[in-house]
């Protein structure tokens, strides 16, 4: 499957000592292939779980939860409008290549692990 033209992913080289579980790797990986030049990536969790292995979404939800809680991750306030039939906009993140790196710009806010349940 073919998501896009890199050969490459980007991922922050401190995850190699924080990174214990397998998924979570998968899921880095993955995310560091779409991730821009500042980190920022929004995939949808079925575009990472395909790109992973196979993943299935609960899986995904668990190993971006664990990156978040490893401060490798943090999740980012949904930019533009949702797509139509869709419950809610599309996930942001941001890789933290170091530790307490800041926000891409003035106008980026940050959001707490599961801010987003039924609130846009």
């Amino acid at each position: 499957m073919m998501f896009d033209r890199r050969d490459y992913s980007v991922i922050p080289v401190r995850a190699c000592g924080l990174v214990k579980r397998g998924r979570s790797w998968r899921v880095l990986a993955a995310l560091g292939n779409f991730a821009s030049g500042w980190g920022i990536a929004y995939p949808s969790q079925e575009t990472l779980g395909a790109l992973a292995g196979g993943m299935d979404q609960a899986d995904v939800s668990r190993a971006i939860k664990d990156l978040h809680s490893l401060g490798l991750l943090r999740m980012l306030v949904p930019a533009g409008r949702k797509p139509p039939g869709a419950i809610q906009r599309g996930n942001r993140y941001q890789l933290l290549y170091t530790p307490d790196a800041p926000l891409p710009s003035s106008k980026e806010l940050e959001i707490p692990w599961g801010a987003r349940t039924r609130r846009w």
